[in-house]
């Protein structure tokens, strides 16, 4: 009788639910334009953004820099965009994750963005919770990175600096005025790589230390205005140079400015270039702005895919940004919708080689993302993030 009556009990308590499981400390939904005053939730992290577990702890590499902390699980929160089930094909979810994780489950990651006109900085939890933020008094962060001692590198139009977890600057360097800095790359032996445009038509790509001490220079003729030219500057393995002109097309300089390609893309009258990335099978993964799409050639090259403007239901190509590509072959895209006056779509999706939408980021609150990098230890090719 004893017996039987526990029995019961333990159902009864099975079809209550049972005991709800947490995960963390329940840090909550970070609040927005507070001077990224957010703490970090969950444990300190070898990053020192409260990313739990361990750092993948990978030195930069030319094309990309690692020492991501892992994925954090324990920061609890109410996610506004990220983490949603699969819609059915073609359909507009809210921050859908139309595919699945190596364990079978979702595709989540965590992420830091940068930004442009609207929105910025944040450390983003796989489950939406922002675990750190920085705003800015510029218009524009286009390029940030997380490096492998815990701090952030950005650039912020009237120059490049390194930020502590605790938002102290460490390091900084300033344009010379009129001048726009819309790049910045970390490379080895803690050089960083500063692409700036001038008035006069004018751009460098400075090879610099944390003493601002310049080890070497390009100079590359572009023609326009400071604003028109640089975007992203990417060094590659093999010491060459791959330069995003918003105003023109993406091309590649050897290491004393020669011209090397001009890459198909962009047209007269069209802001067609954002990043160009090498790929480890020499490929580059290039981002067409305004032409509402982004390509990969080969070392000839020539065009060996793409994403035409309307080639993901749901999600229309606007002016194509920042990109990462994940050693599993996805392609990470932002999808920066200032010329077309704003969208509620999401502004990063990540998509497989047949175009398949496999994880949605829409938060209002990080305003119009322009560069994401994908910070889970598995994103990154022996150590270097393709982004």
């Amino acid at each position: 009788m004893t017996g039987g009556f526990a029995l019961v009990l333990f159902f009864l308590f099975l079809a209550l639910g049972g005991p709800a499981c947490t995960a963390g400390g329940g840090g909550g939904r970070a609040s927005v334009g507070a001077g990224g005053t957010t703490a970090p939730s969950g444990s300190a992290g070898a990053a020192g953004f409260g990313g739990g577990g361990d750092s993948a702890g990978s030195t930069a590499g030319m094309g990309g820099v690692a020492g991501e902390p892992s994925t954090d699980a324990g920061s609890a929160g109410a996610p506004d965009v990220v983490g949603e089930p699969a819609p059915e094909a073609g359909a507009d979810a809210f921050g859908s994750e139309a595919g699945s994780g190596g364990n079978g489950g979702p595709i989540s990651h965590r992420f830091l963005n940068g930004f442009s006109d609207k929105g910025m900085l944040a450390i983003v939890n796989p489950d939406g919770t922002h675990v750190w933020e920085y705003t800015i008094g510029q218009a524009e962060a286009n390029d940030a990175w997380l490096l492998p001692n815990g701090d952030v590198v950005l650039s912020f139009i009237a120059g490049a600096r390194e930020i502590t977890p605790a938002k102290q600057t460490v390091w900084q360097y300033m344009a010379p005025a009129g001048a726009e800095v819309h790049s910045v790359q970390p490379l080895p032996g803690g050089l960083f790589l500063v692409g700036e445009s001038h008035s006069d038509g004018t751009s460098f790509l400075y090879e610099m230390d944390r003493t601002t001490t310049i080890s070497h220079t390009v100079k590359v003729t572009l023609g326009g205005g400071s604003h028109g030219q640089f975007r992203e500057v990417r060094k590659t393995p093999q010491g060459t140079y791959i330069i995003s002109h918003l105003d023109g097309k993406p091309q590649e300089f050897d290491a004393n400015g020669v011209l090397l390609t001009t890459f198909p893309c962009g047209a007269p009258g069209i802001e067609a270039g954002f990043v160009g990335i090498r790929l480890p099978n020499g490929n580059t993964l290039i981002a067409c702005g305004d032409e509402h799409r982004l390509i990969e050639v080969d070392s000839q090259n020539a065009i060996v895919w793409q994403v035409g403007q309307n080639d993901i239901p749901g999600n229309k190509l606007f002016f194509v940004a920042g990109l990462q590509r994940l050693p599993n072959g996805n392609t990470v895209v932002c999808n920066w919708p200032g010329h077309a006056g704003g969208s509620t779509q999401p502004q990063v999706f990540e998509i497989t080689r047949d175009k398949k939408v496999v994880w949605q980021v829409r938060d209002a609150s990080l305003g119009w993302i322009s560069n994401i990098e994908i910070l889970d230890p598995a994103a990154s090719f022996n150590g270097t993030v393709l982004r």
